[in-house]
């Protein structure tokens, strides 16, 4: 490298520095870290936990104190003065937060002195800070004493954690009884120079005994030391031993503590354990873990990051050969993933793939071109520099890198960069006569801090000669050809001791008791590096070539349970998958097992990665159980369940329960297009788990408008009795607004018994047992004065229109009951976040059984349900049958009616009843039991039932949009009443002014009744006694003869004489028809079904028929009288041959002449839709004399 190169190489550090450095200061000063993607600072217990890595925050100003002194290498001063200031100023020791010993002793601790020793030496030299007076080395005393407290063992081995404002407290004492050997070998330089800068002995003295003990408890038979130990009983909790994670600047501090103290009983000791570890761990270049008492057996075989620093220390140690071997290998693996992995395999393939900026490899790389003058390692170091620029530089900082495969940042910037990595950075690349200080009279700690090696003066220590030339010079024969064994002999003719030398052996030769220097020179010049590196040149790719593209890698985010061409992926990879009792799997990684090393490589990163994903989970929780209550609709009964919860989509807890008709999913697992859209929408689905994760079947059901999922277990035999509470896991995508919960395998099969047995199932999805929650989680309600007008056309109410309440408990009707529902009293209520989801679109549910044929039809606001059962014999009248009826206001708003009819049949298995005869029949019942015939614009609901009903019966999938607003106006006013009201001025039934009257199951019948006004008129305009008698009663219908067919495109009403008496033609028998009364139902000529609408005057009642054929066109015959004002609808149902409803139409004739008049035959009229509503009524008058308009 040339001198410009070399130049701009240091202009480039000192660039990224300040880029990263004025980062912190500008955006996150005076937090401890920068988070340079969030560009903000991280406090302690401001961001959720990571852990055992927020121990070395304390809330104290961290990156700042730790990088103080990088300020003074670059020279500066102006801006180290600046940082000391901000220091003295804002950095408080007494936060009541718990911190690791270890990071606060080398961060903290030793930022302190190293910026007290470079204040005093600007100070001194007349360079700047001419004002210091020792101040930050109070500030160091303050942090000692308050870690102090932590070496108060019975081994004198500190506790890992301490409380900066209340020392050891009960957690610590209790929790934090183990700590690493580097946590409690790492204290001696920076408590030894406290003491020896202040004066106070205490320090040093507890450092020293710590180190002391360690000692002690090496295995004496290896003289390695183990990873884990613990600080009351010594005993060794973890007995591996390397010399990187947990142990590795232990053995810097052993050596480095003889260079900067002087005391020759550290070099002994790190000279016992240095040959321990390359007689056991080092396998030419590698370094590899084994077992402290079994050295010959490896106890892992990756290698982690940490141990780049080994080279550097191999240096200091004067051991070149093996230093240049390590650092070689190591960069040929920064080379092929841009950094060293955090930890990579003996194969170099990653292990674990994240990497935070760490500096122990530019720190080896220093320390080598210092000791050789190679500029090989002023272009590693230049790599290094490159790939900081090009791989981690952000606009607010440089960000750790995820995962070296695939760069991704980690929002995390350590202190350790400023203050390690761009110090030894500006080092390589700067000359010695341009640094601002004399490099040479300090030692570096751990965390790169500066302590002057004048230390050492005045230690009383037995002394030997410290300094001897020939210890550093040495020649080395390069002209021999080069053998298998010549790293081994080059090792031994530099002057180390060879890896061969018998175990146990004492060595006392004179390089034992020296501390060799980085300076070496050598016969072959800047060539001897060069031949040590030829010899592992090519070994990554030799031991790890690079794989060729064999396509995407399956990812841990992608990966489902039950897909067969994933496990077969993962099958490849080595990875096998056990199922838990409790239902979740286990991932098993064998590398030996993977189809070739490049598989084995992606098993390891995708095992890496579901770690990955499990760390970003919520930590597993108590949840509490849900339930799933279980109701036939009009039955008191339920069936309670419980259910696991899901942890995405509706709340339950914080929202109101769901309630829904129950469907299972086709295909049963909803991972694919499901087949039975229309029978699911508005429905609580039922589905089974696996072949793709639960939120993708949350969102699958979502998407056809299913209003909440229910996932039963796969696992047969799994129980809730016998296992734990089970919670579904999302992706971290909150898209999801159904409620989903979870059954085990055997409850599931309960409630799927249940559904077989009833196919008509309801069931509410809750958080509370009590199928009535408390009035708490009800929305607030506003009671309106009654019912509203309602446009057809529109389906609002008035100016506003009350929007249904979903997840409701509203009043629920009963028969003796005649208080209004909340929903009928057309209340405003403020919709909640599941209405946005929930659309209103026409569903339809149909099963046929033996004994019964059930069809549901509807939208999100009505549910209509025909029941009908087969007889032996012939059934009773409807209206004397009981149960026939029922309608039920439900939580989430709607309303469901349910119509219960038998008719005289085998069964329903292979055949279905007429469509004509439910569709009457349920009419019939909704005149009898409501306020149907009461309502405005009766025709038009009675047309929208029609639309419904024929298309769930044929299986359509849609009706017109019209339909659903007509449902959706019916279900507001539709209320029950007395199946019998009373009625004051009824006849007699026994009076002749009757002869159609008849008794049946106790009830009178007769033709009583007045009806209402036209058009233009609403319930609220007339009394409640008078409402009353325009229901239907169950004199108004009676039984059918069977009919002769006639002219195919009429059914005439003949009238017998008396009023109210007629004899009806046309119909079928047992079917019901309604008689003299307004908007009946009755089936004409030829199966054509006629709903009829009229006014009765004062005159016999005269109807207008209208009956429709195949074509487009409705005949309408007017009444005998001009003076009645009729309105009349038919709707063609064909019979089960055609298949088919056809246009159901309506007309209207109005004539204000109240004299009777001849029937006009012959004349008819044409109309399709709804004709606008004539008003007329103020002329009219009831039999009684009264104007219509008084009712």
């Amino acid at each position: 490298m040339s001198a410009d190169e070399k130049r701009m190489a240091k202009e480039k550090v000192v660039s990224l520095f300040y880029h990263a450095y004025n980062a912190y200061m500008d955006n996150a000063y005076p937090a401890d870290e920068l988070m340079p993607l969030s560009c903000k600072g991280r406090y302690r217990g401001s961001e959720p936990s990571r852990g055992d890595v927020d121990d070395s925050l304390g809330n104290f100003t961290l990156t700042l104190i730790d990088s103080v002194d990088t300020l003074a290498v670059l020279g500066d001063v102006e801006g180290f003065e600046e940082a000391v200031r901000n220091i003295i100023r804002d950095a408080r020791f007494d936060c009541d937060v718990i911190v690791s010993v270890f990071e606060t002793n080398i961060r903290i601790l030793g930022g302190l002195l190293g910026g007290h020793v470079m204040a005093s030496y600007f100070k001194r030299r007349g360079m700047g800070l001419s004002w210091y007076n020792d101040d930050l080395l109070s500030r160091a005393k303050e942090v000692g004493d308050r870690l102090l407290p932590a070496f108060n063992t019975s081994t004198g081995i500190p506790y890992p954690r301490i409380n900066l404002k209340h020392g050891i407290v009960p957690q610590i004492s209790s929790s934090h009884r183990d700590t690493c050997t580097a946590c409690a070998g790492s204290m001696i330089l920076e408590f030894a120079a406290l003491s020896r800068l202040t004066g106070i002995p205490i320090y040093e003295e507890k450092a020293r005994r710590a180190m002391d003990y360690l000692w002690q408890q090496r295995h004496r038979g290896s003289d390695l030391m183990g990873t884990i130990i613990n600080v009351h009983s010594g005993d060794w909790i973890r007995r591996e031993s390397g010399v990187g994670a947990g142990i590795d600047s232990y053995y810097e501090y052993v050596l480095k503590a003889y260079v900067l103290l002087g005391d020759d009983n550290y070099l002994h000791r790190f000279n016992k354990h240095y040959d321990a570890v390359m007689r056991y761990m080092s396998q030419g270049p590698l370094l590899l873990d084994v077992h402290m008492h079994k050295p010959n057996s490896i106890s892992r075989n990756f290698m982690d990051a940490l141990l780049a620093f080994w080279p550097g220390l191999q240096v200091l140690k004067g051991d070149l050969v093996p230093a240049i071997e390590t650092h070689e290998m190591l960069y040929h693996v920064m080379q092929r993933h841009n950094f060293i992995p955090e930890a990579f395999t003996t194969d170099f393939r990653v292990h674990w793939g994240n990497h935070p900026l760490r500096p122990e490899f530019i720190e080896s790389t220093y320390f080598l071109y210092k000791a050789t003058g190679d500029h090989y390692y002023l272009e590693a170091g230049k790599k290094v520099l490159d790939n900081l620029e090009t791989h981690a530089k952000v606009d607010c900082g440089l960000a750790a890198i995820k995962n070296v495969k695939t760069g991704a940042h980690e929002d995390q910037m350590d202190s350790y960069v400023l203050a390690e990595m761009f110090k030894y950075l500006y080092l390589l690349f700067t000359e010695q006569e341009d640094l601002a200080i004399d490099i040479d009279d300090f030692i570096f700690t751990t965390e790169a801090h500066l302590l002057p090696l004048t230390l050492s003066v005045g230690n009383s220590t037995p002394t030997v000669p410290k300094i001897r030339p020939d210890a550093y010079n040495f020649e080395v024969d390069l002209s021999r050809p080069v053998s298998d064994n010549y790293v081994t002999r080059l090792g031994e003719e530099v002057g180390g001791r060879g890896v061969g030398q018998e175990e146990g052996a004492e060595s006392e030769e004179e390089g034992d008791h020296t501390c060799p220097a980085i300076h070496t020179t050598h016969a072959s010049g800047s060539g001897y590096p060069h031949t040590v590196r030829s010899l592992i040149k090519n070994i990554v790719n030799r031991v790890s070539p690079h794989t060729r593209n064999r396509g995407p890698r399956l990812k841990a985010g992608d990966f489902i349970a039950g897909n067969k061409e994933q496990l077969d992926q993962l099958h490849a990879m080595g990875i096998r998958i056990a199922t838990m009792a409790d239902g979740r799997i286990q991932l098993l990684h064998t590398a030996s097992e993977a189809h070739s090393p490049a598989d084995a490589e992606d098993g390891m990163q995708f095992m890496q990665e579901m770690i990955e994903l499990s760390k970003h989970q919520q930590p597993e929780a108590q949840h509490d159980p849900m339930f799933i209550h279980v109701t036939i609709p009009g039955l008191k009964e339920t069936e309670v369940i419980r259910a696991g919860p899901a942890q995405f989509g509706y709340d339950l807890k914080d929202n109101t329960p769901v309630t829904g008709m129950l469907a299972v999913s086709r295909p049963y697992r909803a991972c694919k297009e499901m087949e039975n859209v229309q029978e699911l929408a508005g429905h609580i689905v039922i589905l089974e788990r696996g072949d793709c994760m639960f939120v993708d079947k949350a969102r699958n059901l979502q998407r056809i408008g299913a209003i909440g999922g229910i996932v039963i277990d796969h696992t047969e035999g799994s129980t809730s009795e016998s296992q734990p509470l089970f919670a579904m896991s999302g992706d971290g995508t909150n898209d999801v607004d159904i409620p989903m919960l979870f059954l085990y395998h055997s409850q599931g099969q309960q409630l799927l018994h249940m559904l077989e047995d009833n196919s008509f199932l309801q069931a509410t999805l809750s958080a509370s047992s009590d199928p009535q929650p408390p009035s708490a989680q009800r929305a607030e309600q506003a009671t309106a004065t009654g019912p509203q007008g309602v446009d057809p056309s529109s389906g609002r109410t008035g100016e506003t229109e009350p929007l249904p309440l979903l997840h409701q408990q509203p009043h629920l009707p009963s028969p003796h009951d005649d208080t209004p529902t909340p929903l009928a009293q057309g209340e405003e209520r403020e919709g909640d976040a599941f209405t946005d989801h929930v659309m209103d679109k026409f569903y339809h549910h149909e099963a046929q059984l033996r004994d019964l044929y059930y069809l549901q039809v509807g939208s999100h606001y009505l549910h209509v349900n025909v029941e009908v059962r087969p007889s032996a014999v012939k059934p009773a009248a409807i209206e004397s049958r009981p149960n026939t009826f029922s309608l039920d206001a439900l939580p989430d708003g709607s309303k469901m009616v349910t119509a219960r009819l038998s008719y005289l049949s085998p069964g329903y298995e292979r055949n279905k009843p007429a469509l004509n005869q439910m569709y009457m029949d349920t009419v019939h019942l909704l005149q009898l039991h409501t306020n149907l015939n009461h309502l405005p614009h009766t025709t038009d609901y009675l047309r929208a039932l029609a639309r419904c009903l024929e298309a769930g019966y044929f299986g359509m999938s849609r009706v017109d949009s019209d339909a659903l607003t007509l449902l959706r106006g019916l279900s507001r006013q539709l209320q029950y009443v007395h199946r019998y009201p009373s009625q004051p001025d009824r006849p007699d039934p026994q009076s002749p002014q009757s002869p159609d009257s008849a008794t049946t199951a106790g009830h009178t019948q007769g033709t009583a009744g007045h009806t209402q006004g036209t058009a233009g008129h609403t319930g609220a305009e007339k009394s409640s006694n008078d409402v009353d008698r325009s229901y239907a009663g169950a004199e108004d219908f009676t039984e059918s003869a069977p009919h002769t067919p006639s002219d195919k495109s009429s059914a005439s009403t003949q009238d017998s004489g008396g009023e109210g008496q007629g004899q009806r033609s046309g119909v079928s028998e047992g079917q019901y028809v309604r008689g003299e009364r307004e908007h009946g139902a009755r089936v004409g000529e030829g199966g054509a079904l006629e709903i009829v609408g009229e006014t009765r005057m004062d005159v016999p009642a005269q109807r207008e028929t209208v009956t429709g054929d195949s074509g487009d066109g409705v005949a309408v015959k007017p009444a005998d009288s001009d003076h009645s004002i009729s309105q009349s609808q038919s709707s063609d149902f064909r019979d089960s041959q055609s298949q088919g409803l056809d246009n159901v139409d309506q007309s209207v004739t109005s004539s204000d002449s109240q004299s009777a008049s001849s029937r006009q035959s012959g004349s008819q009229t044409s109309s399709s839709g709804v004709d606008s509503e004539k008003s007329g009524a103020s002329n009219e008058q009831n039999k009684d004399g009264r104007p219509n308009d008084e009712l």
